[in-house]
Parts: structure tokens; sequence; C-alpha cells
């Protein structure tokens, strides 16, 4: 018994609540290897390893994210692969993404403003550089330490029906489409862990904001799209191998990490840029899979609604979470409560989850839902239902 979800209606997609599942569990590992290492010294050894076990999360949003993108699409492209319409599409990614990412970027280059009138710049020098500061951020997706990711979705979201071709082209040969670009990638990791990794105006066209840096991530989660019921099947026929592997490969990154730590100290070590995070990513994914199928099925109809309502705001709190942060740790450092505890990194990760969620939820009922959290504002008159 695998509990494959049923067959949808024809000319429509089923809604699968373990991608729902899924989302949220990667969106919350996003958020923790933020918070927890926020009263801690970046250069702690504890810290890194916690990191590094924690790094899978930027790789299964990307996953997801080019999943569901695909399972939306695939069944309306034609028989040469392409959309009815390619050039909308791009244009409704761009709204959907491209708005939000400016706004963020702008709001976190002014946090950035606000820390520096305090330094030894002068105020007139910090205004005459606005412009050229903020369309570097723009350009480089260095408005803050995640911004990266929608940069990314954006270079995503432009190649997209390219990559709808190249499914219908490779039909037969997915697997065969796979291996190649798990090559790629290992090679890409490779050279930014042990050679050079592309900074500045490089970073988003070669770097670590660019298409190269999780191109088998997007392929991976586009192939899985296509074949989803395949792919849950395989999931739950190998349950077992997967969650025997897990910690196996867990105790492989580990001692990896701790191989490295007196070379590359405790932050180099635990990169995620490295060859090492493509077996544990694929790992926790199967087992975060898992999980997911086993919350969905087990959970109670309002907790299935609550995992839907979490998935419709995941990408609000991806984006506002770190702003989140930013104002516990100044609120707790008032109080006097910051210390390098994991008690304290529990509370901060439990304080910036709680209200960044709150904050998101209350975000879609109003006229900025779309620009700040990408979603369509939800009158208070009609009752919905998340999609």
């Amino acid at each position: 018994m695998t509990d494959a979800p049923a067959p949808a209606r024809p000319g429509t997609v089923e809604r699968l609540g373990q991608l729902d599942a899924l989302r949220v569990l990667g969106c919350l590992s996003v958020v923790t290897v933020h918070a927890i290492g926020a009263p801690f010294p970046a250069d702690s050894v504890g810290l890194g390893e916690a990191s590094f076990l924690l790094h899978y999360s930027r790789e299964i949003f990307f996953f997801v994210s080019a999943l569901v993108l695909v399972r939306s699409s695939h069944p309306k492209v034609g028989p040469d692969g392409r959309l009815p319409d390619e050039d909308e599409f791009r244009r409704r990614r761009l709204r959907l993404i491209g708005v939000p990412y400016l706004w963020w970027t702008t709001l976190y280059g002014a946090v950035w403003l606000y820390r520096d009138l305090g330094g030894e710049q002068a105020f007139g020098s910090l205004v005459n550089d606005l412009p050229l500061r903020w369309l570097f951020l723009v350009v480089t997706g260095s408005g803050n330490y995640h911004m990266y990711f929608l940069l990314v979705s954006i270079q995503y979201g432009l190649a997209f029906p390219l990559v709808l071709r190249l499914l219908r082209r490779t039909e037969g040969r997915h697997g065969q489409l796979l291996i190649a670009s798990l090559a790629l990638q290992v090679a890409t990791l490779a050279v930014y862990h042990w050679g050079h990794l592309p900074e500045n105006g490089w970073r988003a066209l070669l770097g670590d904001a660019s298409l190269p840096a999780y191109q088998f991530w997007l392929i991976a989660g586009a192939v899985a799209g296509v074949h989803v019921h395949r792919w849950h099947e395989c999931a739950m026929r190998h349950r077992f191998w997967l969650l025997g592997a897990f910690p196996i490969c867990a105790a492989v990154l580990t001692w990896t990490y701790f191989v490295q730590v007196e070379s590359r100290g405790a932050v180099g070590a635990s990169s995620p840029l490295q060859p090492i995070m493509i077996m544990w990513a694929v790992s926790v994914l199967g087992v975060l899979y898992l999980a997911s199928v086993r919350l969905v099925r087990r959970a109670s109809s309002p907790t299935r609604t609550l995992v839907g309502h979490g998935a419709r705001l995941s990408f609000g709190v991806y984006l506002a979470h770190p702003l989140v942060l930013d104002v516990v740790l100044a609120v707790l450092r008032r109080l006097d409560l910051v210390a390098p505890s994991a008690w304290v990194a529990f509370v901060v990760l439990l304080l910036t989850v709680g209200v960044t969620t709150a904050g998101c939820a209350l975000l879609q009922y109003s006229r900025f839902s779309p620009a700040l959290i990408g979603r369509p504002r939800i009158r208070r008159s009609a009752a919905q239902v998340p999609v």
C-alpha cells in the first residue's frame, strides 16, 4: 500500500498535500539555519556543524519550486514542448517574483543605510552612493544573505519555457538528463569549493546567485514534476532504504566537516557549495518527503488546512524572516537575554517563525500582498481556500 494520489479530473492538476508539507518543511529549515546561529559566534565549530547539517534547505526549496511549477505548466504544452504564450508566462513570473524582489531589495538596502549612518562614512556620501549601491544589490542578489534565491528564481522563470522544451525532447531519456545534470552539478561545486567562486558582478552569471549553481535541483524538480506519481511510488517502495541511508549520510557529512575545519575554519568547512552536499540533500529530501506523506495521511482536516496555509505563506516567510530575526535579536539584546545558548537559539527561532508567519498572514489581506509576499490579495468578504 503506497497511498498514491488519486488521478485528477481531465484538464486539472490534483492538489498533493505532501508537496505543501514539503514546502513548509523546506521553508522552516531555511529559517532555522539562519535563526539558530544568531546567538553564537560565526566561527563556532558547533554552529558550523549544525549549519552544515541544515544547509540542505536551499536545495529542497529549489527542487519543490521547480516541481510545482512544472506540474502546473507541463499539461499545457503542445507537441513541440511550447507553452501557448511563452512571453505572457515570462511576464507573469517577472511580476510574481520580480516585484517582491525589488521591494525587499530596497527595504533591506534601507536597513543597510540605517546601520551605516552611525559609521565613519558621511551622510552625504551615503546618499550619493545610493543609486549605484541599489543597482548593485539588484543585479547581484546581494540585498541580503537570502535574496539570491529570488534572483535564481527569476532566471529560472525566464528560462522555463526552454526547460519545458528540453523535457519534451528528452522524453524517455529523463534518467540520462538527470545523470548529465548531476555530473555538471558535481563539477560546478568542485570548482566553487576547491577553485574559485565568482563574486561581485559575476555572482548572478556564474556564482552562487546563478542558475549554474543550482541547475541540478531545478532540473530534478522539473523531471519529478512530470513523473510525480512514479516518483511517489518509488519513494514509498524504497522508504526503508531511504530511512536507512539517512544516518549513514549524516555521519559522512559530519566527518567531512571535521576533516576540513582545521584548514578552512568553521565557516569554510560548512559551506553548502561543495559536492558532498548533493549526497546529503538527496538523502534529506527523501526523508522529508516520507515525513510529508505521513503527516498529510495522518493529519486531521484542520491540520491539513494549516499546512495549506503554511505553503501559501512560505514565499513571504522566506522573504521577511531576516528582517524579523533582526528585530527579535534587537529586542532580546535590549533585555540582555542574548547569550550563546541552545535555549536562546530555540527562543529566537520560535519568535522569528511565529512573528513572521503572523505578519505574512495579515499581509495577505492587504493591497501590499502581491508586492511583499507574492500572493494575490485575499478579500475579507470572500472565504477562499488557499491555493
